[in-house]
C-alpha cells in the first residue's frame, strides 16, 4: 500500500524522506507470549511530507488493518511526573473555558483516565468515546462510555468542551476524521482541544523511538493549524508543552475561519529545511547507538528498557536482532508479564530489578529520569542510566 495523496489536504506533491524496514505494525496492544509477540506483522514506514501543507505521514500505512479494537495498554496515570502534568493542564483548560458543571466529551478516551479526571476536577458530566474502552477501569458515577468510533450521532450529546488526546497521531484520514467531528457540531460551537505528539521536536534531535507503525500522522504546529483551518475551525490557540513533546490546540467550529497563525507555525518552506538536517544526522545517530549497544552485549552487561509502549517498540526495532535486551520495566502493572510486540521483551514491574540488577538502564523519555532514579535508588539498583 502507498499513498499518492495527502491526508490533509488531497495534494499529490509528496516527498519521501525516511525508511524504517520491518516495524511491528503494533506497539500498545497486550500481548500475552513471546510466541505471540515475534508472531505480530512487520510492515514498513516510509514518512513523506506535503510539499503543499507540510504534513508528514508514513506512505506505506495498512489502513485495512484493526489497530483499535483488539485491546491495548496505555495508561500512563501510574506516573507521579505525568499526573502533575495532567492535572495542570486540566485546571487550565477548565478555568480558561469556564467547565465547571459542564458536559465534557473525549474522543479516544482509552481507559478513560483523562476525562476521570476533568470530571472529578469540573463537575458536570464526562462522556467518553472509545471502541477499546474496557468495561470497570473507571468507576465514576457521572461517566458515561460509549464503545464505538466516534461519529454525527455523538455530536447530538451536546458537549461543551471536546477533546482528544492521543489520538489524532493513530488517524490516517486527518481532514476526514476533522470534518465527521465540524459536521456533527452543526453550529454548536463547543471548545475543541486536540493533544499529540509533536513531529519538529522528532526531527530535530534525530528521535527515531518515536517513529513506529501505529503512529502513522506526525504533526508540527504549521501542519496541524493549516488543517483544523481547513476543515472548518477557528483557532484558538497552539503551544507546545512536556518539555515540548506535545502539541496542544484549541479551535472553534467556524464557518469563515480566520487565516491569522500563531508564531509559533512554522512554514513548509522551514520544515523542509528540518527534513533535510534529520535526513544528515539520523544514520550517525543509529550508527552511535548500535555501536553503543554492541559494546554492552560484548561486556555481557545486563541491560534493561525503562518505559514500555511505543517508545520502546520504536527503540527497540531499530536493534532487534542483537537479542541484548530480554526485560522492559513499566510502572502500569497491567503491563506486567505482557511482551513488547514484534520483538519478544518481557515487561516487569520495577521490583524486578532488585534481583536482577542491571548493568545499564535505558530510560525511554527523559521527563521521567529524576522520578525513576529516585525509584531505582531506593530499592538498591544503581546501573549507569542513559536517557533518551
Amino acid at each position: 500500500m502507498h499513498h499518492e495523496a495527502c491526508p490533509s489536504c488531497k495534494s499529490h506533491q509528496i516527498e519521501d524522506f525516511f525508511l524504517i524496514k520491518n516495524a511491528p505494525v503494533y506497539s500498545i496492544v497486550t500481548v500475552k507470549s513471546k510466541a505471540e509477540a515475534l508472531a505480530v506483522p512487520r510492515k514498513d514506514i516510509g514518512l513523506g511530507i506535503c510539499q503543499q501543507c507540510g504534513f508528514i505521514f508514513n506512505r506505506l500505512y495498512d489502513t485495512d488493518t484493526d489497530y483499535f479494537t483488539l485491546g491495548y495498554e496505555d495508561q500512563q496515570g501510574f506516573s507521579e511526573t505525568f499526573m502533575k502534568y495532567l492535572t495542570r493542564i486540566s485546571n487550565e483548560l477548565i478555568s480558561k473555558y469556564d467547565l465547571k458543571g459542564k458536559t465534557i466529551l473525549e474522543i479516544g478516551c482509552g481507559k478513560g483516565d483523562f476525562i476521570n479526571l476533568l470530571n472529578k476536577l469540573a463537575g458536570g458530566i464526562g462522556i467518553g468515546v472509545d471502541p477499546a474502552y474496557e468495561d470497570g477501569r473507571q468507576s465514576n458515577q457521572h461517566l458515561t462510555f460509549y464503545k464505538e468510533y466516534y461519529s454525527e450521532k455523538h455530536g447530538a450529546l451536546n458537549p461543551d468542551f471536546i477533546c482528544c488526546r492521543h489520538t489524532f497521531e493513530h488517524i490516517f484520514h486527518t481532514y476526514d476524521f476533522l470534518r465527521l467531528i465540524r459536521m456533527s457540531l452543526g453550529q454548536k460551537k463547543p471548545v475543541v482541544f486536540f493533544e499529540i505528539p509533536q513531529i519538529n521536536r522528532i526531527l530535530d534531535i534525530q528521535a527515531f523511538w518515536d517513529i513506529y507503525y501505529e503512529h502513522c500522522s506526525y504533526f508540527s504546529a504549521g501542519s496541524l493549524g493549516r488543517l483544523f483551518r481547513n476543515a472548518g475551525f477557528d483557532v484558538l490557540d497552539i503551544r507546545l508543552d512536556y518539555s515540548d513533546q506535545y502539541l496542544l490546540i484549541e479551535a472553534v467550529p467556524s464557518d469563515t475561519p480566520a487565516e491569522k497563525t500563531f508564531p509559533i507555525e512554522e512554514t513548509v518552506a522551514d520544515q523542509k529545511v528540518r527534513i533535510e538536517n534529520f535526513k544528515t544526522k539520523i544514520n550517525q545517530q543509529l550508527s552511535e547507538w548500535e555501536k553503543r549497544l554492541k559494546q554492552m552485549k560484548e561486556s555481557g552487561e545486563k541491560v534493561v528498557v525503562w518505559g514500555g509502549g511505543s517508545k520502546s517498540v520504536g527503540f527497540l526495532t531499530q536493534f532487534s536482532d542483537l537479542s541484548l535486551i530480554d526485560y522492559v520495566v513499566d510502572i502500569n502493572p497491567n503491563m506486567e508479564g505482557n511482551y513488547i510486540p514484534g520483538i519478544g521483551s518481557r515487561y516487569v514491574q520495577p521490583e524486578f530489578l532488585k534481583d536482577y540488577q542491571p548493568d545499564t538502564v535505558i530510560i525511554m523519555n527523559g521527563v521521567y529520569q529524576d522520578e525513576i532514579t529516585k525509584t531505582m535508588s531506593a530499592m538498591g539498583v544503581n546501573p549507569k542510566v542513559y536517557s533518551l
